[in-house]
């Protein structure tokens, strides 16, 4: 059940939502071109040649002498900080004048007051490695991985993919740069080129549709340790002074050398103990098996035993059976 207070103060609740919705109005409307700056459109320190002169008041059209940044972002209240704008249609704004002091800034005439309004921003850029899509949310710094393993690299920008950008085109392009273990630097990783990726969104993975692709570690090259960051390229300052990613490293690990390290050293191990051992059998046996065959052939001289059964029988015997035959031939005739 809603409570009571808010039933009664709903109207006036959403006519405060309204009214800062009209307030705040539309960022990122930068048009024609990326340098011609509108109200409440964000720019960014080391921008340089922009036009602000559609932060005028429309009536006098007098240039923009300042941007003033005031207390609680109201210019009724006292001013916190002032960057001086010598020409209104060819402005670039340093850092050294904002001293991270940034968010909303109005523009300033002696005559008219404050005009229009634009938020200066810092142009951060981020850099992660990751496993290949789908595997986005595996990230790999300070990891040991396989040559075959497929990475992907994530940029976030958050602000210049937001802001930086007119009529849907946006301008800014990055580098991912690898710095391989020798110390040598490249944008291409196989036949995958990081080279001037446009930054048109505030956070994107260098596999996904229209990207350059993933990446396998094993075309990389060597194993060993390796550092990558993204750089800018365009536009000119912030190539020239905004700063780069800060670095993410990662291991390639040689895991054919891994896995075969200790396959020889069982071999070698359990081979010389083997060789011996039947080396020195047959030397010890030969002596003993050949004392044993001697009393064989002894054995074997089985003509010797039927010698009884040779022997004459008794003198009585052989009258006998003399005897015996003469008898037998007598019947016979």
């Amino acid at each position: 059940m809603t409570p009571e207070w808010i039933r009664r103060r709903g109207p006036v609740i959403l006519l405060a939502v309204c009214i800062i919705a009209l307030c705040v109005g539309q960022a990122g409307a930068r048009g024609p071109t990326v340098r011609d700056i509108q109200p409440h459109d964000a720019i960014f320190v080391y921008e340089e040649g922009l036009d602000l002169s559609q932060l005028r008041n429309a009536t006098t059209n007098n240039p923009v002498t300042e941007l003033r940044r005031y207390q609680d972002d109201r210019p009724d209240r006292g001013v916190e900080r002032s960057i001086p704008v010598a020409d209104d249609t060819n402005f670039e704004v340093q850092e050294f004048q904002v001293r991270e002091d940034y968010g909303t800034y109005y523009a300033f005439n002696p005559t008219d007051g404050a005009t229009g309004e634009v938020m200066i921003r810092e142009p951060m850029l981020f850099l992660d490695v990751v496993l290949a899509n789908p595997y986005h949310n595996e990230p790999l710094e300070g990891l040991t991985v396989s040559p075959n393993t497929r990475i992907a690299f994530r940029v976030s920008a958050p602000d210049v993919g937001a802001y930086y950008q007119a009529n849907g085109v946006y301008p800014a392009t990055i580098d991912i740069l690898l710095t391989t273990p020798g110390g040598a630097e490249t944008t291409r990783i196989g036949g995958v080129n990081l080279a001037g990726l446009n930054v048109s969104s505030t956070r994107f993975y260098t596999d996904d549709s229209g990207r350059p692709g993933a990446v396998r570690l094993g075309d990389i090259g060597e194993p060993g340790t390796y550092s990558v960051r993204a750089v800018w390229r365009m536009p000119a300052g912030f190539d020239g002074s905004a700063p780069d990613s800060k670095p993410v490293t990662f291991t390639v690990a040689n895991r054919v050398g891994v896995d075969t390290t200790p396959t020889p050293t069982a071999t070698v191990t359990a081979t010389p103990t083997a060789t011996p051992a039947p080396t020195t059998a047959p030397p010890t046996t030969v002596p003993t098996t050949e004392p044993t065959m001697t009393p064989t052939p002894t054995a074997t001289a089985e003509p010797a035993t039927p010698t009884p059964t040779a022997a004459p029988l008794p003198a009585a015997l052989a009258v006998a059976a003399v005897g015996f035959a003469l008898a037998l031939a007598g019947r016979r005739r």
